[in-house]
């Protein structure tokens, strides 16, 4: 009996294997290893799909998410608001920065985090709140925005389970999920909804100053 994978990277690979054996040869055979053409043509297209003004490549999903919070000039003391229910990544860079994660849990139904329970965990320290969306389903990130603005936080999506997800806002405007938030993180590796052959992330923003 063949073993059930929970995620069958091996299985993927084979059936698109003629294209990424290509593609790997290529990068190699132009030497262009860091910051490549490829990587230009991705990040053109990605602005394009999440229609959003800047998407700038990283190494990772957890550099993504460090580089956002260093980019918002968050002190060490600060407190940043997270999910317990996450990949540690998540919580991860905000110990690394010598920032405070404040853990909440999630709503039982949802398994995201909710503005009430967000709201709930506020106090003056608190300088940030990171969303994350799971399982493919977006965080409800009308209220989220509202307590942030209330409360003068910065939002920070992290979007690497829910990428290519759709917001619909009260009005019945519609966004992707990372684009909402003052920036968004993803993470590329191979297990995420959209992966890649080794490691690799993104932040994005509307934001012309991050």
């Amino acid at each position: 009996m063949k073993p059930i994978q929970m995620v069958d990277l091996k299985g993927q690979y084979e059936k698109i294997k003629s294209e990424i054996d290509t593609a790997v040869l290529d990068s190699i055979g132009s030497t262009a290893f860091i910051n490549g053409p490829p990587v230009a043509e991705f990040q053109a297209a990605l602005e394009k799909y999440l229609d959003v003004k800047h998407v700038i490549p990283c190494a990772n999903g957890t550099d993504a998410l460090q580089i956002a919070m260093m980019a918002l000039d968050l002190k060490p003391g600060d407190e940043v608001i997270v999910p317990a229910f996450t990949y540690v990544a998540t919580a991860e860079v905000i110990g690394l920065l010598g920032l405070t994660p404040v853990m909440v849990d999630v709503d039982a139904d949802i398994f995201n985090v909710t503005a009430e329970i967000i709201e709930a965990a506020i106090t003056d320290r608190t300088k940030a709140i990171v969303p994350v969306h799971l399982f493919g389903q977006s965080c409800d990130m009308e209220p989220i925005m509202q307590v942030a603005e209330r409360h003068g936080l910065f939002v920070i999506e992290d979007n690497a389970q829910a990428i290519g997800a759709d917001y619909t806002a009260g009005d019945g405007s519609k966004r992707r999920t990372g684009t909402i938030g003052h920036v968004g993180c993803t993470s590329f590796f191979p297990s995420n909804n959209l992966g890649c052959y080794g490691d690799g992330g993104a932040m994005c923003t509307n934001d012309d100053a991050i």
